[in-house]
């Protein structure tokens, strides 16, 4: 009982934490772009699912303020791709809002992906000749690995940096060069390969860590949930049953006291209703049968009495005078009154002296 009552001032939900209600830009954000989001109380797949959307959302909302941002420096580059692949991403940004408030994430975070990294392929291609500071424009490419790890499988993020680094040696190797990007290539090309095709390692690897390791440790927190769940489900499954024992208990001591109408009075919501139904129907056959032996032997001290009324008239030599007992045997005697009976044979086996009445 210690433990039950220890155990009574906490909730499974209290491990989880309260979602707060967000206000202003960023509440107005994900009320219309993002999953609504679940209370503590619901499951784990319900939770990730909305965790992902918003996050999802998260991204959209700062990939198009940086492709708005982007739009002054566009209009000055000489490569009039860019702008155009800006303006792309804007509008897929606004489908993956469309599809992340469809649920389906996984479709926002796709288009998002493959998006940027297309938009950014045709920027590479389309700049004609390739110069030095054109070639900065690869390590962009990580930003295609971070929507990938961040909105789809970990594991994806691999063919997004195997892609990348294809693209990134095509380039360098197929496209038309400047003069003087080609002599810095004679004199430092694995400098130059090595330095976006390291970050294109480093990124892919470290994100795909982090990414697993809040996985693995969102599941674990999950399972500890669901531990601290079940053991209170446990504690209050006891102490319902504690509280049904007890109820069963009192109505057993009270029927020892004399109370025949004592009922367990549990529901069909108790783990015990069945138990206290068997007891109960019990108890009902009981009482009857208590009420029938009470009958039962009113009617023999009714028959008892007559009897003696009968042997002290004929001890007097006066007529037998029967009153009226209160059981079925004053229907016998008021179909008696003012009659005499004439003399019967009874059989042996139905005699029954006055005595035996008298040893009752």
């Amino acid at each position: 009982m210690n433990n039950t009552q220890n155990n009574q001032g906490w909730s499974p939900q209290e491990l989880v934490e309260e979602n707060k209600q967000r206000t202003g830009l960023i509440g107005w954000w994900y009320a219309n772009t993002a999953l609504p989001t679940p209370p503590s109380s619901a499951s784990f797949v319900e939770r990730e699912a909305a965790r992902k959307s918003q996050l999802t959302a998260t991204i959209i909302f700062w990939l198009l303020v940086c492709f708005i941002l982007f739009i002054p420096g566009c209009l000055t580059l000489p490569n009039p791709f860019v702008i155009w692949a800006d303006a792309i991403m804007i509008v897929f940004s606004f489908i993956a809002i469309f599809f992340n408030r469809s649920r389906w994430p996984q479709g926002a975070g796709l288009l998002l992906t493959l998006g940027f990294e297309i938009a950014l392929t045709l920027v590479i291609f389309t700049t004609w000749p390739l110069d030095e500071p054109s070639i900065q424009q690869y390590e962009l490419f990580v930003f295609g690995e971070l929507l990938c790890v961040s909105l789809l499988s970990s594991s994806s993020v691999f063919i997004v940096m195997l892609y990348n680094i294809g693209i990134i040696l095509a380039s360098l190797f197929l496209q038309p060069h400047t003069a003087v990007l080609n002599h810095d290539l004679q004199m430092q090309l694995i400098p130059i390969i090595i330095r976006p095709v390291g970050v294109q390692f480093l990124v892919a690897f470290v994100s795909w860590l982090w990414v697993n390791s809040a996985s693995k440790a969102l599941k674990r927190a999950d399972r500890a949930e669901m531990i601290a769940y079940l053991e209170h489900q446990l504690v209050d499954e006891r102490e319902h049953l504690q509280q049904g024992i007890n109820q069963i208990l009192q109505t057993h001591v009270e029927v020892a006291n004399g109370n025949l109408k004592a009922r367990a009075p549990l529901n069909q919501d108790n783990v015990l209703w069945q138990i206290a139904r068997s007891l109960n129907m019990l108890l009902d056959r009981l009482q009857r049968s208590v009420i029938q032996e009470q009958r039962l032997k009113r009617m023999e001290m009714a028959v008892q009495a007559q009897v003696q009324a009968i042997q002290q008239a004929e001890q007097q030599n006066e007529k037998p005078v029967l009153n009226f007992t209160q059981t079925e045997l004053d229907m016998l005697i008021a179909a008696l009154q003012g009659k005499e009976l004439g003399r019967t044979t009874q059989l042996p086996s139905m005699q029954r002296s006055p005595q035996t009445f008298k040893s009752q």
